[in-house]
């Protein structure tokens, strides 16, 4: 099982009045390691949240995001989930407004006809995954990328669906293993299929089961493509399960982002 270790990046969102400052003021102080002048050029950024730390600036995010995100937003039909996706949304405006050196307002942030996150006119990609309390946002300059985060407690209910996310020899390896390690190896599986898929611009369109994914192995992103991936597990802690998608070369750099009070340890 391959892994690419994480740090936790944390900074102050409040003044020394410990008066909270607007997120978008504030956010450039958390993230200041999420820049591409710290890593070699053909680099991958993966910024990782609690979404639960961020709440206190739902506010803002509704501020941050466009019209056509307040749209999905609005779809939600529990106040929570709109509250969360309108914080992944504005977060992922944010981590690319720090990476690229612009305003939140001037990242020319759409989405295709499948959802997938574009940068119009610029040659960097994006991704964004959200579940569940958490987010993940990818920013890459090195081709097609693709990110995905679920929480660890998922697992259990893994092998119910084992078949639709194994291919071949996947299912036969893993039906060997005992309840939980079965579920942890599906959820594994699940995580990198899905990054890959996200890279790959089609999303679970299409079907987990058509495809293997080895580990530690390149993969073309479509049939006679000369376009690869390679899909590493993050080793983010026990409560979540994440995985990148990037060209085979490419470093990575991943990161928790944490906003926290003056006088906290850091």
């Amino acid at each position: 099982m391959s892994f690419l270790s994480a740090h936790h990046l944390r900074s102050s969102l409040y003044g020394s009045s410990m008066t909270v400052t607007s997120l978008t003021a504030a956010f450039p102080r958390v993230a200041g390691g999420l820049s591409f002048d710290r890593l070699p050029r053909q680099g991958v950024v993966v910024a990782v949240f609690a979404l639960e730390d961020w709440r206190g600036w739902v506010g803002d995010a509704f501020d941050i995001i466009d019209t056509r995100e307040r749209e999905r937003v609005q779809r939600q039909r529990q106040e929570r989930h709109r509250d969360s996706l309108a914080l992944a949304y504005a977060l992922h405006r944010l981590v690319l407004a720090q990476a690229l050196g612009m305003s939140p307002e001037r990242v020319p942030l759409t989405r295709d006809a499948r959802g997938r996150p574009l940068l119009v006119g610029m040659a960097v990609d994006t991704s964004l995954s959200h579940a569940e309390g958490y987010a993940a946002v990818a920013v890459g300059m090195c081709g097609p990328v693709g990110v995905d985060i679920e929480p660890s407690h998922r697992a259990g209910g893994m092998p119910d669906i084992a078949e639709r996310i194994c291919h071949g020899d996947e299912y036969r390896r893993i039906a060997g293993y005992d309840d939980a390690a079965q579920g942890a190896a599906l959820l594994d599986l699940w995580v990198r299929k899905e990054a890959f898929l996200k890279a790959a611009g089609v999303g679970l369109e299409r079907e987990m089961d058509t495809f293997a994914l080895p580990e530690g192995r390149s993969h073309a992103l479509h049939a006679g493509d000369a376009a690869r991936s390679i899909v590493d597990l993050l080793d983010l802690g026990p409560a979540v399960v994440c995985a990148v998608a990037r060209a085979p070369d490419s470093a990575c750099a991943a990161a928790w982002l944490h906003p926290v009070r003056v006088g906290e340890p850091q």
